[in-house]
């Protein structure tokens, strides 16, 4: 796999693979070839030596797709963090995964306004 890490630009471009998965190439499937896919995405992201580079743009498309709406299942994403969780560690997870906890929170703060108002 080193041609993939000859390019500077891999890591990226695998975060913008995910992020096209996540968003509509994983629609109409069952919950074994979901899995397929994320696992092939992190056995790619395995080989690369640019693991940050991944990281920070898989965050940028994450937090995208979460403001946008244009999440196509929870679960899929939920299952993705768990898989890079085993690869790069729990800090690194957690403040992702800390992004989910925003959007519920913010969207009970918007509920309880709403109410009030």
């Amino acid at each position: 796999m080193q041609f993939m890490n000859e390019c500077a630009s891999t890591p990226a471009f695998i975060a913008q693979y995910c992020d096209a998965e996540l968003k509509k190439g994983l629609k109409g499937k069952n919950e074994k070839e979901i899995d397929d896919r994320l696992s092939a995405i992190v056995r790619l992201f395995c080989c690369l030596h640019g693991r940050d580079i991944f990281i920070k743009s898989y965050t940028k498309f994450l937090a995208s797709r979460l403001l946008n709406k244009t999440l196509l299942s929870q679960e899929a994403e939920q299952e993705m963090l768990q898989k890079l969780k085993v690869e790069c560690g729990v800090n690194t997870m957690n403040k992702i995964s800390k992004m989910f906890t925003d959007i519920e929170m913010s969207k009970e703060l918007q509920k309880n306004f709403k109410e009030s108002a």
